[in-house]
């Protein structure tokens, strides 16, 4: 499924483009609506979902001043205007496509299709290139800067690391914590290779260490060191799928 908020102040418009997603694009789930900018920010922090269908035209502040706040957006665009003049500049801010009010249902099935087949390559071949680097990286030690210098650890000891703004907390199978200088993504770049999963924008783990899924209360894991963690909306297909393979 391709999970997707609408982000448009007519409240008409936000309910007929839901129903027409729900009866001609099936592989799309609308998770929220918002009716501005500052509620479609929460919105999107809230469920991280794959897609956005962004009006243009609000009050106050419009769908590109929502996208100023996102420095690295983790999300499609898909923008949904009345007027075409936008459309450059919706292009301009890597929009995915852009689509005129009213909608028509064609359009809207022509352009979700084009979207989940560049989405699912995308993923297949992410894959990919993950189960190739863990066949051919071998467990060597790693460097993990800490207060006292470098701690040198195997990757198999490191269960699960989690974002504290600009520093990570990781955490080791001896109950030992260390937090590091380093942001989150910074870590990933590091261990990519060695079977650690991206499972929330706050949560990298090791899937050595993930003892089981549990799908009830929007999906989480269970991990060694007995949390649990939640498994964000938008990486679950590719985390169950990877985690199937250890």
């Amino acid at each position: 499924m391709i999970t997707a908020v609408i982000i448009d102040d007519e409240k008409n418009a936000q309910e007929v483009l839901a129903w027409q997603l729900k009866q001609y694009c099936p592989q799309v789930d609308v998770v929220g609506c918002a009716g501005n900018v500052p509620d479609g920010i929460k919105l999107i922090n809230e469920e991280e979902p794959q897609l956005i269908f962004l009006d243009i035209e609000m009050p106050v502040q419009n769908g590109f001043d929502l996208l100023e706040a996102f420095e690295n957006p983790a999300f499609d665009i898909i923008f949904t205007t009345a007027y075409n003049q936008y459309a450059i500049k919706a292009f301009k801010c890597s929009a995915f496509d852009y689509l005129l009010k009213p909608i028509d249902a064609e359009d809207l099935k022509t352009t979700v299709g084009r979207y989940a087949v560049r989405r699912n390559r995308s993923v297949k071949d992410e894959l990919k290139v993950l189960a190739a680097q863990m066949q051919q990286k071998t467990l060597n030690r790693i460097a993990i800067p800490s207060s006292d210098g470098l701690l040198m650890v195997r990757p198999d000891q490191l269960v699960r690391c989690e974002s504290d703004s600009n520093y990570t907390k990781v955490y080791l199978d001896n109950k030992q914590k260390i937090v590091v200088a380093k942001t989150l993504k910074e870590l990933e770049d590091v261990l990519t290779g060695y079977g650690f999963y991206r499972i929330h924008h706050s949560h990298l783990v090791n899937l050595t260490h993930v003892v089981s899924y549990i799908r009830n209360d929007g999906g989480y894991v269970m991990m060694s060191d007995g949390t649990h963690i939640t498994v964000a909306r938008n990486r679950r297909s590719g985390f169950i799928e990877q985690f199937s393979k250890i």
